[in-house]
């Protein structure tokens, strides 16, 4: 079973990438259907359309994260520092980097991306993600990739891990090594969508492990949105557990309570 889950993954990789790049500069902007170069460009634009497929207008709409956030969860606060809730009960992962708040049209670009296979969505906005994710340095690059396991199940039904996808454009571009066998998800736990951090937490028990070895390592999971942070808690305590020195939560976007 193990071995027909990871030929998936390499599947997935191996076939689907070069189709998605190649859709994702040749489709009509999927917000307003706007054909490749049909608007005409401002004096201050481009000459040229963005490389992720959006139109500038579009481009400029995306409910982009710049105000100042906890450094370890990503939730708004005044200062830019660790808030509250990180300080009373730490994540097991160590800083969250993500650079769009989940909320409109983000939420309906992923959605499609994820439920109904438009996977060039998918290259888009990792391109959109990449232009504006911060440039570590050199002491915090992390040495792996790891994109947050989906179920087998949910992988028949889907037809691919959409965290799996995101991580493959940041490995091309980063070229940081991507370990598509660092970690599997050994229980099918249901939608999360409208559950609490308590019930969510409850339902993530054993959910997540990994057969390798992390000793001393920085491992970076590769997620599209979180939520409360539970599901990237609980993988980020399994690497913990088998050496991990430092985990970073890589997520597209972070759902806000005002959103």
């Amino acid at each position: 079973m193990k071995k027909f889950y990871n030929s998936l993954k390499f599947k997935q990789i191996n076939t689907i990438h070069w189709l998605s790049q190649w859709l994702a500069t040749t489709l009509p902007c999927p917000l307003c259907h706007q054909a490749p170069g049909a608007r005409q460009p401002s004096a201050t634009d481009e000459p040229i359309s963005p490389p992720n497929g959006l139109c500038l207008d579009c481009q400029a709409s995306l409910p982009w994260y710049q105000s100042p956030r906890c450094p370890q969860c990503a939730l708004p606060n005044t200062r830019g520092e660790l808030c509250g809730i990180c300080l009373q009960h730490a994540p097991a992962f160590d800083q969250t980097l993500t650079v769009f708040r989940y909320a409109y049209p983000l939420d309906r670009l992923l959605h499609q991306f994820k439920y109904h296979q438009q996977l060039p969505w998918g290259a888009l906005l990792a391109q959109a993600w990449l232009s504006r994710l911060p440039v570590l340095p050199a002491s915090q690059q992390p040495p792996v990739l790891v994109a947050m396991p989906m179920h087998l199940n949910r992988i028949k039904q889907r037809g691919f891990n959409h965290a799996l996808e995101l991580a493959w454009h940041l490995q091309k571009q980063w070229q940081i090594p991507l370990r598509i066998d660092g970690c599997e998800r050994l229980i099918d736990t249901p939608a999360q969508a409208a559950m609490d951090m308590k019930t969510r937490t409850r339902n993530l028990r054993g959910a997540f492990a990994t057969s390798q070895r992390w000793q001393g390592q920085h491992v970076m999971i590769v997620d599209d949105v979180m939520t409360t942070g539970a599901s990237m808690h609980a993988l980020a305590k399994v690497f913990k557990q088998a050496g991990a020195a430092q985990v970073t939560a890589l997520v597209l976007a972070r759902t806000l309570k005002q959103d």
